[in-house]
This record gives structure tokens, sequence and C-alpha cells, in this order.
């Protein structure tokens, strides 16, 4: 028995230890903190006064308001004045290179532009050069297009061409009443008259001009095709010309090779000339296609809905007419920016 007590006692002891130490919470775990290595110094610059011009003319806003002059040999010069008090350093005169832009096309078809320009400060006179990428988005700009005289069989051959490029026109016709008139009106033309006879009307007594201007046009009021407006022969006229003609017809049109540009309301009831783009007037191929794509990327560029008017004749490589391959890059090339075509029924009331 003695035995027995000396063998169970200790292991009951140990049994009993074990059970104690197994109930104890266990010791929380101390971590030691670790030393933090410092990181890289962050340094935060503002950018300068002149930075931030040159970063606001980039972003091309619509609070840099732009405009054009023409120079001494009549090019287009785009320019805007960006005002530069608030930012301590002056104003800014800025020139745009539109005719230099590169051309960049997306994989969708987009166009986009990367057009360099100039920014000199007014009061130092130093110049600073950089460039822009400009994405043409859609506005109200576009053309006013019209052709002139008597080439109905050849105008309408280019019905095909001015669907293509979703172009509508405006024909203006001489004489009497033709048959084009109400097939043009079919395919989304308008119809302008261009008098009579195609005399210089300045030279007529009054009696003649009323012939030369009115008399033919009830031919077309009888055969229900609508004369939107009137377009001068040779561009020529007076101001009592526009008194009387403009209470019949909603637009005067003259023809000139200045290069304007309006907006619908200064199109409306009103006298305005267009530009020429003849062949004889831009005898180079060259020259030609220079000019259009000065003069629709600075109408697009400007934005604010400006119209330009553009006015020819037959459609052949005749004196007075303008070039298949010449239409073509015109309506491609308007086609590419945008462009919106407008005929002068867009703007004016039908002869009455």
């Amino acid at each position: 028995m003695k035995k027995l007590r000396r063998f169970f006692y200790p292991h009951l002891l140990l049994v009993l230890l074990l059970s104690a130490c197994a109930s104890r919470p266990p010791s929380p775990v101390v971590e030691m903190e670790r030393p933090v290595s410092p990181g890289p110094e962050v340094i935060i610059t503002m950018p300068s006064p002149i930075e931030q011009m040159i970063q606001r003319i980039r972003q091309n806003g619509p609070d840099i308001e732009k405009y054009f002059i023409l120079d001494e040999d009549r090019r287009i010069i785009v320019k805007a004045n960006v005002q530069g008090d608030v930012l301590g350093i002056g104003d800014f005169e800025v020139i745009y290179d539109l005719d230099g832009a590169e051309v960049r096309t997306s994989a969708l078809g987009d166009f986009t532009f990367v057009v360099r320009f100039s920014a000199r400060n007014k009061e130092s006179g130093a110049i600073i050069e950089d460039s822009l990428i400009w994405r043409p988005v859609a506005t109200n700009a576009g053309l006013l297009l019209s052709f002139d005289d008597v080439y109905v069989e050849t105008w309408e051959r280019y019905f095909d061409l001015f669907d293509r490029y979703g172009a509508r026109v405006t024909f203006f016709l001489q004489g009497e009443y033709n048959p084009f008139a109400a097939k043009a009106l079919n395919r989304g033309h308008d119809i302008g008259y261009h008098s009579l006879n195609h005399l210089d009307l300045r030279k007529l007594s009054r009696v003649e001009f009323y012939r030369e201007t009115l008399g033919p046009v009830e031919s077309f009021k009888q055969a229900g095709v609508p004369l939107s407006a009137f377009a001068y022969p040779y561009g020529f006229s007076e101001p009592w010309m526009h008194e009387i003609l403009l209470q019949y017809f909603g637009v005067l049109r003259g023809y000139g090779v200045t290069f304007r540009l309006y907006n619908e309301d200064r199109i409306r009831s009103a006298f305005i000339s267009s530009r020429a783009i003849d062949n004889t007037v831009i005898r180079e191929e060259e020259d030609f296609d220079r000019l259009i794509i000065s003069m629709l990327r600075t109408v697009k560029f400007l934005e604010g809905g400006h119209i330009l008017p553009l006015t020819t004749h037959d459609i052949s490589y005749a004196a007075w007419a303008i070039s298949s391959r010449r239409l073509e890059f015109l309506l491609k090339t308007a086609s590419e920016l945008g462009l919106k075509f407008y005929r002068f029924s867009d703007f004016a009331q039908v002869y009455r």
C-alpha cells in the first residue's frame, strides 16, 4: 500500500500542474518597435505664370476668343489676345499656324491636328513657341456653296458627288424657268435667280432693271419652284438695287475675291459677298489646295458658327469653272472637318 501511494501521488501532482498551466491565459506577445526608414522627400512646385499661360493656350478653351486678319498678300492669319494681367505677366498675342498643322487620323477615322502657335508678350516682346492638339467638334460652322449661270447639264452629272459628301448647294439660274430646277430641289438642293441675260445692272434703266431681275421669275413661281436669293451678275450692284430686290428675295449675293465670314443673322434679309473659287481666279493646283485648307480650317477653328460663302460656275477645266478634282477636294476637306453645307433657303424667305 505504501508503494502504491509513493507512485500515485507524484503522478497526480504532475497531472494537476499540467492542467493548471493549460487553463492559464497565454501571455501577450510584445512586438518591438522597428525603426522606420525615411522615404524620398516630396517637393511640390507650382507652374510659373508663363507656364500657366502656355497651358491655358494649349487647352484651347472657349475663353480664348480667336479672330482672323488678312495680311498684305491676303493670306489668312488667325490670332487671339490672351489676358495675362491676373498672372502679373501682361497680355499676349497668339498666332496659330493652321496652314502647317499636322493631321492625324485615328483608327475610327477621326481627325486631330497638331497646331503650332507663337505667343508674344505685348510688353516685353518676348516670344514663346509651342503647339496644341485641336480636335474639331460638331458646331454650326459651315459653307454656303453656290453655282451660277446655265450649266445645268453639267451640274446634274455631279448630283451623286454632292450626295457622297452630304453636300447641299444653291444653283443660281439665269434666264427663264428650266426643268433642272425641279430636279435639283428633289435632290435637296436650292434654286436662286441670276437675272435674265446676265447684264451689268448698273448700266440699265429702271425699266430694264425690273425686266432683268423680276420679270422672268413668275415662270419659276408657276412651276412651283421657290427662289430663295438673287445673285448679281458679275457681282456688280448699287445700294438702291438692294432696297428693291430685298422686297422679293430673302438674300442678295455679290461676288468677289475677299475671304469673308458671316453668321446666320447677318445672312438673313441682307446683301453678302461670296468668295470666288473659279479656275481663273486661282490658277495653280497647289495654290487652290492651300487656299481651301486655309479657309476651311479657319472657319472651323474660330468656332462660333461662322459661315463661308463660296461661288463658282461650270464644273470643268474652263476659266470660269471649278475642275472636278478641285470640287471633290473642297467637298472632302469640308466633310473631314465636320463643316455643314448650307443653302440660301436655310436663311431666306422665298420669292413672293
